[in-house]
């Protein structure tokens, strides 16, 4: 028989979690395209560009790890070899 509550238990967190992971790797394709176009003005010498393209580069590659780190999570959690006692 079907257990409807764990069904829908595993559909929502499984919305829940893409939804999460699509907007983290926009955010972070977002701040990477802000750094970039901060680069002329890094080599012309402004200061306040050089800070703005490190935080923006250094917040994207945050959320691309965030984003690498749920995948390989998923990947762990979907095959069963790694839950296979030795």
């Amino acid at each position: 028989m079907i257990e409807w509550n764990n069904l829908l238990l595993v559909a929502v967190v499984s919305v829940v979690a893409s939804t999460f992971l699509v907007a983290v790797f926009s955010l972070g394709m977002r701040w990477l395209t802000n750094a970039r176009h901060l680069v002329p003005a890094v080599k012309k010498g402004k200061t306040k560009a050089v800070r703005a393209e490190v935080l923006n580069r250094a917040g994207a590659y945050i959320m691309f790890t965030i984003c690498a780190t749920g995948l390989v999570y998923g990947i762990y959690l979907i095959v069963p070899y790694f839950h296979l006692d030795k």
